[in-house]
């Protein structure tokens, strides 16, 4: 009689059965696109139960969103029903982040936390930063922030505490650098908060200084299973190192061919080097994809072929033909989005569904057009990798409220609402009571409150239980000024601090959350205020707080939500005699706060009905569509290179490219646009490599496209010299710039617009764009070099910074970055050089 297990095998190809059934030892699984590495995930974790024997509580299995977590979940449960039911809960499956942040709070005080700490997202990431280089007296423009977040994200992402980042520091700039990270890991002690990457990086610090604690979990764990290892960084890797300590029970599914987010810290050398790292590893290619036509997935090949440094694979189906790839180019952008909605448009009235159709493109900013197009041909359509529901303002203002509630040291959500709704409390205030935080005995926002709110001798009380009223005149002063407020700011702080205790009381006094969500919104008038400052988007953003209700309220009847509270339970001190932190609903609340701080914008549904969805190629990973469309393959749009040297990142393009082609099912949509406009002035392009690298005889072209074949700058490229199939960034030498040039007289005629001077201008087939861009004038070292980075003053343009110089003389073509328009390429005359 076949048993159950033999079912499921019979169910496999043979490589998926050869990675489900490998014994033990590390085991790399190479999972093309669509090749069932989700089934071969959860098989493998049922069989290890099922068959070898291994207890559930042994296997650890880890991914990047809480969706594909779940989704694993419920596929290994379905599996084990008939033979091991209810074993397969008991596996830990979660995502890297979830489960870093799950070993932390079980360890707090050896990791340096308090159990109750809270978790910073990127928005309070910054706000953070913000503050540290204004108490460090710091220079750097606040437009600096985001570049310091990223900096210190990369760090993390590498591995490296401050002390690590200081010893890679080698120039001022890096040290610089360092040395804010320092200060920012101490402000983040301070309030008792870790940022997301400390999910990982603190779990490695604790296991670097207690690797007895690191073995134990690796004996805990026997088997220890990843998905989309590709996406994995050095920090999760040498996570994962550790975890494996005892054994090297290791299982990877990933696809080097996916690799596509280098941008956020991940590195393809962790698939590509798995082999030299683990000499015994075992190999297992799927390669039989069970989504795409076969003229897809031959196009697919072609295009990821051109990269040289992979696990070498290809990609085949039973599904054999199919309909050829359709390319269009329009004669602009415009033409271009117009095409593809009424495209499908016509597709709809024959009987398909909107939920067959996806647009890809490569940034955000591509889908406005199409957002018009659609909804002139009254097509519904979803834009998937918006906003995060988490993310919205009035979502993070009531967790804000709850998160003070629960952790007196959190002042980055202190500062988020102390003013809202408004209470008098304003920048000046906040800034004094922030100022009084470098008092020892005070430390926190919330402390600094009760200094403005007590009388005086209750003040020299307060003080007197921690330590003697400041000696120091600078923080006697700091404290003496936030005693001193009074009127509108004092009332404010009253009225704030009355809601904070209310919120307490509350979370003492209810076991379930919402009632204690509808108190806090009634209590601070939270729809009113809505309704006050943002009348117009007030509705949707009343209903977006009704869904957190909703949210809160599945929460707490998902069965699942039991494990995370368990765990916040277990990770308490057991001497801690603390009412309110040990109230239930306290401990629910802490558990809900951690999910939601680790819900990832990909986890987030879609609007509901029918919809074409549309999102950029890096949001489309894991999805699959009948009909999908890529736009913008061009050069510089689809591959956007920021630096055309750059190997890694012309393949990390190309992977892209990969990854949207293998989304589509049935029909395959390429297109692009002769010209498109950037930053307010049309440029002339160039066919992307990506498209061209594509076999002809898999394409056709639409009818109706402005070029009637796939390299329609063929001829332009060959009058300037370049191979038809070569792709430098296009450049127009000195002595073939065309015959005419932009209007550069002084703004003396007020009628002149740039609709005009287009409509003057000759031919566009015939003719080249006169953008900055069309001629790379860095390349022609002929000219007054002198002038590069002198400040010049245009009628038209306003002051700007000469970047680059073509020719001499009056004629002289300058390259100009102007703050308010961009850069503009002037004739020489027609500027003012004023240093």
């Amino acid at each position: 009689m076949m048993t159950m297990t033999q079912d499921w095998l019979n169910h496999l190809n043979n490589a998926q059965r050869q990675a489900v059934t490998h014994p033990a030892g590390p085991l790399l699984v190479l999972a093309g696109a669509g090749s069932g590495k989700t089934r071969v995930l959860t098989h493998r974790i049922a069989y290890l139960i099922a068959e070898e024997g291994v207890a559930p509580h042994q296997i650890v299995a880890m991914t990047f969103t809480n969706k594909a977590a779940q989704e694993m979940r419920e596929r290994v449960d379905h599996l084990l029903e008939g033979q091991a039911p209810g074993q397969g809960s008991q596996v830990t499956i979660s995502t890297f982040h979830s489960l870093g942040a799950r070993i932390l709070r079980r360890h707090a005080p050896a990791a340096g936390l308090s159990w109750s700490f809270s978790i910073y997202d990127d928005a309070d990431q910054r706000r953070l930063i913000t503050r540290v280089l204004d108490e460090a007296g710091d220079e750097r423009a606040r437009a600096d922030v985001r570049r310091l977040q990223s900096y210190i994200d990369a760090c993390k992402n590498r591995g490296w505490t401050p002390d690590q980042a200081h010893e890679h520091a080698h120039d001022a700039r890096a040290e610089a650098d360092a040395e804010l990270y320092a200060h920012y890991q101490r402000a983040l002690a301070q309030a008792g908060a870790v940022d997301f990457g400390d999910l990982i990086l603190g779990v490695l610090s604790l296991f670097r200084n207690h690797p007895q604690l690191a073995r134990q979990y690796s004996s805990r764990w026997q088997h220890v299973l990843v998905d989309e290892f590709q996406d994995t960084n050095p920090a999760q890797y040498e996570f994962l190192d550790h975890l494996t300590s005892v054994h090297n029970n290791l299982t990877v599914v990933g696809d080097d061919d996916q690799a596509i987010y280098r941008w956020r810290g991940a590195t393809v050398a962790n698939i590509l080097g798995f082999e030299d790292a683990n000499e015994s590893a075992a190999r297992v290619k799927l390669e039989q994809n069970y989504r795409s036509t076969s003229l897809i997935l031959e196009a697919a090949n072609d295009v990821i072929a051109r990269n040289d440094r992979r696990h070498a694979k290809k990609l085949w189906t039973e599904r054999q033909g199919g309909e050829p790839i359709v390319a269009f180019t329009g004669a602009d952008d415009r033409e271009e989005a117009a095409y593809v909605a009424e495209t499908i448009f016509d597709m709809t009235r024959q009987g398909a569904d909107y939920d067959d159709f996806a647009i890809f493109y490569r940034t955000n900013a591509q889908g406005r057009l199409f957002e018009e197009q659609l909804r002139s041909w009254g097509v519904p359509y979803r834009i998937v990798g918006g906003l995060s529901f988490y993310a919205r303002e009035e979502i993070k203002d009531l967790l804000a409220y709850l998160r003070c509630a629960l952790n007196p040291n959190d002042d980055v959500a202190t500062a988020r609402v102390i003013n809202t709704p408004r209470r008098g409390v304003g920048k000046t205030t906040l800034e004094k009571l922030a100022q009084a935080t470098s008092v020892q005995g005070v430390e926190s926002l919330q402390n600094a409150l009760l200094l403005a709110l007590e009388d005086r001798p209750a003040q020299n009380d307060l003080f007197a239980t921690r330590r003697p009223r400041p000696r120091n005149p600078a923080e006697r002063m700091l404290v003496e000024t936030v005693e001193e407020l009074s009127g509108v700011s004092r009332r404010g702080i009253q009225e704030f601090w009355e809601i904070l205790q209310a919120t307490r009381d509350d979370l003492l006094h209810y076991e379930e959350l919402t009632p204690i969500l509808e108190r806090l919104i009634e209590r601070i008038s939270y729809f009113e205020h809505l309704e006050r400052t943002d009348s117009e988007s007030a509705e949707d953003r009343i209903r977006n707080v009704g869904e957190l209700l909703s949210a809160i309220e599945e929460f707490e009847r998902d069965p699942n939500s039991i494990a995370l509270i368990e765990a916040v339970q277990e990770a308490m001190p057991d001497d801690l005699d603390d009412l309110l932190t040990t109230a239930p609903a306290s401990l629910r609340l802490r558990a809900f706060l951690d999910r939601s701080a680790l819900v990832q914008s990909t986890d987030q549904e879609g609007a509901s009905g029918q919809a074409v969805t549309m999102m950029t190629i890096h949001g489309s990973k894991g999805l699959e569509f009948r009909t999908v469309f890529v736009a913008g393959l061009e050069e510089e749009t689809f591959p956007s290179l920021r630096d055309q040297n750059d190997a890694e990142e012309l393949a990390e393009e190309r992977r892209l490219a990969y990854v949207a082609i293998t989304r589509a099912r049935d029909r395959l949509y390429l297109t692009n646009a002769r010209r498109r406009r950037v930053y307010g002035q049309f440029k002339d392009t160039v066919p992307s490599r990506f498209l061209l690298d594509i076999a002809p005889e898999r394409l056709i072209i639409d009818p109706r496209s402005a070029a009637k074949e796939l390299d329609y700058a063929r001829d332009r490229r060959q009058r300037l010299g370049h191979p038809s199939h070569e792709f430098p960034a296009p450049q127009i030498p000195a002595q073939h710039s065309p015959g005419f040039d932009f209007n550069q007289a002084p703004a003396a005629d007020e009628a002149f617009s740039q609709e005009s001077f287009a409509q003057e201008q000759p031919d566009w087939e015939s003719n080249f764009s006169q953008t900055p861009d069309a001629w790379d004038v860095r390349t022609t070292p002929t000219g007054d070099d002198q002038l590069i980075g002198a400040t010049v003053s245009h009628t038209k343009f306003g002051i700007g910074e000469v970047v680059a110089i073509s020719g001499q003389g009056d004629k002289a073509r300058l390259t100009i970055d102007f703050p308010a328009v961009g850069q503009q390429t002037v004739i020489r005359k027609f500027l003012k050089i004023l240093g």
